[in-house]
């Protein structure tokens, strides 16, 4: 059984969590290192949340962007707002991100400072609700009209074929 160095650790784990990174396959051909033991290097970095000593530093955050922070989120969006394009992506290949990473994360800070249209939504479904049931009870009442008005129709016209009409015995 080979033991291997925690830097040799840390950095087959970066090169594993970078995006268009090599796959564990071709890492483990490449590093000469079984497939089984990166795979669990991998998940005990996941449980442990550590998957490398730089993501524990304050100033660099996790390699994979659904591993930040929102603090962390919010503190990109905040640096690239004032940035020109070319800054933004060189900020984005030092990172570890795509822009549009940072578009999401801007529309969703966008989203949650809007004032709550939930409690606005409820007031609209119990209204919305309310009406419905109003609409529902007219509609069987006006349903069970038009049943009553059809039983006597067809009562009348039963009548007439046995009895005739008072038209008829003049």
């Amino acid at each position: 059984m080979s033991t291997y160095t925690q830097a040799f650790k840390e950095n087959l784990l970066a090169k594993l969590l970078t995006p268009g990174g090599p796959s564990v396959v071709e890492l483990s051909q490449t590093a000469k290192v079984p497939k089984q033991t990166l795979y669990l290097w991998l998940a005990k970095a996941k449980r442990d949340n550590t998957t490398m000593s730089k993501s524990k530093d304050k100033n660099h955050p996790p390699v994979r962007p659904q591993n930040w922070s929102a603090e962390a989120k919010l503190n990109a969006v905040i640096e690239t707002a004032s940035m020109t394009e070319e800054e933004r992506g060189l900020y984005c290949r030092k990172n570890g991100l795509y822009t549009h990473h940072l578009d999401q994360w801007k529309q969703a800070l966008l989203e949650g400072l809007k004032p709550s249209v939930a409690k606005e939504n409820r007031q609209e479904f119990v209204k919305l609700k309310g009406e419905k049931k109003q609409l529902e009870r007219e509609l069987r009442r006006k349903e069970k009209a038009l049943a009553e008005a059809s039983a006597l129709l067809i009562l009348k016209k039963k009548a007439e074929l046995l009895w005739g009409t008072e038209e008829d015995e003049d």
